[in-house]
């Protein structure tokens, strides 16, 4: 399969992709051609997208991409959407906001049986803005590969929180206020259960719900991080200085 990508390629001097032909609807940059007595689509990636790019783009990233299976879930998911594979993540570009959200991720892991991480980088109409959000991404996601977080869907607010926790976390006099050796003392369930209940809004409810725990489990969860660390984090202070410093504490530590 990858001599005739190459094929193709080298013919068309274009980016070229191939999978199964499942009787799916064609696009206009895509044909049919018959392989070993297989039906496989051809798609052509145009590449003046990545010179001039336009549109609402989504980075979809999986540890072990298969890109032509992903690919196939997303065009049944969606409909007018242009699929590209780009360095080690696929990308997908629609005209309009598609309705991608928290949950979205799990449908995919249902089709693909691999890890879906889902980023937004938000409406783009310049390569300078595209980019700098690529980069941006990149930078984070060892950080995303590694971390507690209770969403794998990002979108721009949380990119820019991760950016702004690696950024924070790479400065050696933010560190040393860093109480590490509490932490490391810690159970990881109760950092776990601390970093839930803030990304679930500081609601008591709302996380027992998610982490299946009876709600003086929790709260009882809560008081154990306050004695070991002196943190209310059901205040919002105390609870920004929690998140930072634990999603630093997990940074160093990958």
């Amino acid at each position: 399969m990858q001599n005739l990508i190459e094929f193709f390629e080298n013919e068309t001097n274009k980016k070229i992709n191939i999978f199964k032909y499942s009787n799916q609807k064609l696009k206009s940059n895509q044909k049919l051609v018959n392989f070993n007595n297989d039906i496989y689509v051809i798609d052509i990636q145009e590449k003046f997208i990545f010179d001039n790019p336009n549109g609402y783009f989504y980075i979809i990233y999986q540890q072990n991409l298969d890109f032509e299976n992903l690919k196939r879930v997303l065009d049944n998911l969606y409909d007018d959407i242009e699929i590209f594979e780009y360095e080690k993540f696929a990308l997908l570009n629609s005209s309009n906001e598609l309705d991608i959200n928290f949950s979205t991720p799990g449908i995919i892991e249902s089709e693909t049986y691999t890890n879906t991480l889902i980023t937004y980088i938000g409406k783009i109409n310049s390569i300078e803005i595209f980019n700098t959000r690529i980069s941006i991404f990149k930078d984070v996601i060892p950080f995303l590969n590694n971390s507690s977080s209770v969403h794998k869907f990002i979108n721009l607010n949380d990119l820019a929180i991760h950016k702004a926790i690696t950024l924070i976390s790479s400065e050696k006099s933010f560190c040393s206020l860093i109480d590490f050796q509490s932490i490391k003392t810690m159970d990881k369930n109760l950092l776990h259960t601390g970093i839930s209940f803030i990304e679930n809004d500081l609601n008591i409810s709302k996380t027992s719900s998610y982490l299946f725990l009876h709600r003086n489990t929790l709260i009882y969860r809560l008081e154990k991080i306050k004695e070991i660390l002196g943190l209310d984090i059901k205040t919002f202070k105390d609870a920004f200085i929690f998140y930072i410093s634990i999603k630093s504490y997990f940074i160093s530590k990958s």
